[in-house]
């Protein structure tokens, strides 16, 4: 019988000629979670806003081919996914089914971390059968497994276009725009382009910041990273196709944004803004209303609303998935300290 050996490599960041785009996205396609987050334009953009420590993208080969990525940093001896922060879902890329392939991914993580603790693999999607294997993999290398919590991520199927149309007629909807709409000025436009999305990008975060300023929780774009992952991204995936970028105008002004993407087919819900000026008049749900037919006009599946439970979003969701946080950890890492579950 033949049999073949798994091996590992160091892929020397996201500029190394041996695995580039074109390769990335073909092994991504391959795996469990192809998702918005785990393609090459998010975590390289990711990757030179927030990185730190010393990025490990290691790659299983069978037969000089790679079958599988583990897109992986790591710091102060733990190992965490590249996209940990901001991203709704994370995973490893291409096929991990074989236990061999991800018992070598994890023991060379590992191995090229000085004093390792530990792994914490956070937003794996429970539709994903990483967990399970993961368990099966803390056995065989003398690792121990914690569930860290999890968070809710509700969705609308949109292939039952009855459901998906009602969505759009809810009567709050329909009468907030209404009170946009009957004024002639009323206007919405949907980017797809990244060059002509980044010139409203600054007004973007000016509109964000001014909308959370007032709450207990400020917006992320009063930090300059942030911006800066945004205009990278903008620029990256440009031309990739999924980038979905809304904008409302009414009386000369921009009323609300919408920064998300189309991403196979699930057109995600991401990060919206408002003028908070005419919150009364609820800007943010006409936005919403516009975004939902937008999805039904492109043919998506899903309409993914991303992480959290947030009131309104029950009001639509007909599904909610689910994301977990896991830590793998060296026993005697965490006999005295260990992880809060």
């Amino acid at each position: 019988m033949t049999t073949t050996t798994i091996t590992t490599r160091l892929v020397r960041g996201f500029a190394d000629p041996s695995f580039g785009l074109t390769q990335w996205e073909r092994l991504l396609a391959t795996g469990q979670s192809d998702v918005v987050f785990l393609t090459w334009h998010w975590q390289s953009a990711w990757w030179e806003a927030f990185g730190r420590g010393e990025l490990l993208l290691i790659a299983a080969e069978r037969d000089g081919e790679i079958v599988a990525l583990a897109p992986f940093f790591s710091e102060a001896g733990m190992v965490y996914w590249v996209g940990s922060g901001g991203s709704d879902y994370l995973d490893f890329i291409g096929d991990t089914s074989d236990s061999e392939i991800l018992d070598s991914l994890l023991s060379e993580a590992r191995r090229r971390v000085p004093g390792f603790i530990g792994f914490v693999f956070y937003h794996v999607p429970d539709s994903s059968e990483t967990a399970a294997r993961l368990e099966q993999a803390s056995a065989r290398l003398g690792l121990r497994l914690f569930d860290e919590g999890d968070q809710a991520a509700p969705a609308l199927e949109m292939a039952n276009q009855e459901i998906a149309r009602a969505a759009t007629q809810k009567k709050s909807l329909v009468r907030h725009e209404r009170h946009f709409s009957r004024d002639e000025s009323f206007k919405v436009e949907h980017l797809q382009d990244g060059e002509k999305i980044l010139p409203y990008l600054d007004e973007f975060f000016a509109q964000h910041q001014q909308r959370w300023a007032a709450t207990p929780s400020p917006s992320l774009f009063n930090d300059e990273p942030q911006k800066g992952f945004y205009r990278l991204l903008t620029s990256a995936a440009g031309k990739a196709g999924w980038l979905r970028f809304t904008r409302i105008e009414w009386q000369g002004r921009n009323i609300a944004f919408h920064f998300g993407f189309n991403y196979r087919g699930t057109f995600l819900w991401y990060k919206p803004t408002f003028a908070i000026d005419l919150a009364r008049h609820s800007p943010g749900e006409v936005l919403l209303r516009q975004l939902l037919l937008a999805a039904i006009a492109e043919g998506a599946h899903t309409f993914d609303f991303g992480l959290g439970d947030e009131a309104f979003k029950a009001r639509f969701a007909t599904r909610v998935n689910r994301v977990r946080n896991w830590g793998l950890y060296k026993p005697e890492a965490i006999d005295n300290h260990p992880p809060q579950t």
